[in-house]
């Protein structure tokens, strides 16, 4: 049941910037798999001094309507007894800063609206994953952090990465599109470096070939209008 109600800490956080924490793949959303967060890559601890301690946790949410103040799915009441459903975030000595890997797509949340814990249904639209450091005796705790700071975007869930709403189907290496419109798109690669920058016209339903070269996943951004969906795409 965390809010995020530290808006003075955020003030101060936004002037420190955000160099000390490394979100991948960037960008990212709902749907992107695994995510690996780095923290302390620089030996720069301002967002949250560890202390020297080498068992930290990332206490998550997620905002899944228009009222960014409560996380509607997140890690339950902020308490020592929920520290099994956070997320451990631990030193790693050969690589010199702390590490964690997860999936927010398929982990349970605990759920405002029902009061139970439960996986985020498919059709979600995640607007912000959110996250605060603490230690693991909780005595200690960042500001809340936003993952739209870090390359996080809005995106609709879906279990199906082939089939995206009423209007897109996901090929190999291709996008088909079901509605008439103009398209903005957008693709990187897992590492985040943007490959290709295009615009399609679409006037009849149109397979359209992204031309990716190498086999493997990539992230795709797709814009209409003031509406953008983020998929994977499998280039087999």
């Amino acid at each position: 049941m965390k809010t995020t109600l530290l808006f003075l800490c955020l003030c101060l956080l936004t002037s420190l910037g955000f160099s000390q924490i490394e979100l991948q793949p960037n960008p990212s959303d709902i749907n992107s798999g695994t995510f690996t967060i780095k923290y302390g890559e620089s030996g720069d601890y301002s967002i949250f001094d560890p202390l020297s301690n080498p068992n930290l946790y990332l206490y998550t949410g997620l905002q899944t309507d228009a009222d960014p103040i409560t996380w509607d799915y997140n890690d339950g009441e902020f308490l020592p007894e929920n520290l099994g459903q956070m997320i451990p975030l631990t030193f790693d000595n050969s690589l010199g800063y702390y590490v964690a890997t997860f999936n927010p797509k398929t982990r349970t949340y605990f759920e405002e609206a029902t009061q139970t814990i439960t996986n985020v249904p498919n059709g979600t639209q995640v607007f912000d994953w959110y996250f605060l450091i603490t230690t693991n005796d909780l005595s200690r705790q960042s500001a809340d952090l936003k993952g739209t700071d870090y390359g996080f975007n809005t995106s609709t869930l879906s279990v199906n990465d082939f089939i995206i709403g009423n209007d897109l189907q996901i090929l190999n290496g291709k996008l088909k599109f079901l509605k008439d419109g103009r398209y903005a798109i957008k693709v990187y690669d897992v590492l985040g470096k943007q490959i290709k920058n295009e615009t399609v016209l679409v006037t009849n339903a149109l397979t359209h070939d992204l031309q990716l070269r190498t086999s493997g996943l990539y992230i795709v951004k797709i814009s209409s209008g003031q509406t953008t969906k983020t998929v994977k795409v499998l280039k087999h």
